[in-house]
């Protein structure tokens, strides 16, 4: 069975003048969103690669940036093969973005609804008017009333210019949302309403979601399914549940242990029963290494001999640690 979304080994550098070696933004990572309907959240520092996995899927990935090496399919097509018209029908049609901040990039002097009215114009080739109403429809399902499409953006709010923003994404009715740190720019309360409108799309439409986030707490009862990046790879990938309550990276481990909630104080206060050693890279070893080593409590020989790859360790349960291989 043809997968909805397919990443395989994608890797992403950047070129930098004055530098040697390019930055490895993307290094080897895979995902996969085997059907309509799946959700996953990628969660990740500042840093691991979230926001680039995701321009890589919708092939944006601008000079001196290059994607290296890997693929992205999208029900069995490549999506790095496909010309100019292939792309445009795949952008916005199939899959559409909410890009991170994008609730500051509304063209300041055009209503909230005009950039919407002309994606659909541009894209579905439909009358003025008949665009025109289709926008009316999309910001009255996003809680923005019809009449307040002609003000501008400077006139809503944060969580307001946000609605408008998805209401923008799903103007051509995609297959798959993916969502860059919606909410991060916007205070719990609002959070919540947004976190709420996505979940009402996602049902409502029957919508693909990938939803990129530092925060992992959020993602409960958002998606169904986890992916954990750490320095350009996914660490780990699994059902939401099980990632969040018995994860087997690492890594996941020191991200869940992050989090501080009023039940926790006890296990705050307790000290570590296996306090964290660092081992580092061994003289001769090169570059083919596991890049969680430094920090890992578990770390062993060949965790400094050998990059442990991504692999399944049970139906749908897949982690990159040699403690599983």
């Amino acid at each position: 069975m043809t997968s909805l979304l397919k990443v395989t080994d994608l890797s992403v550098e950047y070129r930098v003048q004055g530098r040697k070696d390019p930055i490895v933004a993307l290094d080897g990572a895979s995902l996969d969103l085997p059907e309509t309907g799946y959700t996953l959240g990628i969660v990740g520092e500042s840093g691991s690669g979230k926001t680039t996995l995701g321009m890589s899927i919708m092939r944006l990935i601008e000079r001196p940036g290059r994607i290296a090496s890997g693929r992205v399919e999208y029900k069995g097509a490549d999506v790095l093969q496909m010309d100019k018209e292939e792309l445009r029908r795949y952008r916005w049609k199939e899959v559409a973005m909410v890009y991170q901040s994008a609730m500051n990039s509304l063209n300041p002097v055009k209503s909230v609804s005009q950039p919407i009215v002309e994606v659909i114009q541009n894209h579905a080739r439909v009358p003025g008017p008949e665009a025109r109403e289709r926008a009316l429809q999309l910001l009255s399902e996003v809680g923005i009333r019809k009449d307040r499409a002609d003000d501008y953006p400077f006139e809503f709010s944060g969580g307001m210019r946000q609605r408008v923003v998805i209401a923008l994404a799903l103007a051509l009715s995609p297959n798959l949302l993916i969502a860059d740190e919606p909410t991060s720019a916007l205070d719990v309360v609002v959070q919540r309403q947004i976190l709420e409108l996505l979940r009402h799309e996602m049902r409502s439409k029957g919508l693909s979601l990938i939803f990129i986030t530092h925060d992992i707490s959020i993602l409960s009862e958002l998606v169904q399914n986890v992916a954990v990046m750490y320095a350009g790879e996914v660490v780990e990938r699994g059902p939401h549940d099980k990632v969040l309550f018995d994860p087997l990276h690492p890594y996941t481990e020191s991200l869940l242990g992050s989090l501080v909630s009023l039940d926790s104080k006890a296990d705050i206060e307790r000290d570590d029963p296996a306090p964290t050693r660092r081992v580092l890279p061994l003289e001769g070893a090169g570059e083919n290494y596991c890049k969680y080593v430094a920090s890992c409590r578990y770390a062993f020989e060949r965790c400094v001999r050998e990059r442990p790859l991504l692999r399944e360790t049970e139906n749908g349960r897949f982690v990159a640690c040699h403690k599983y291989s």
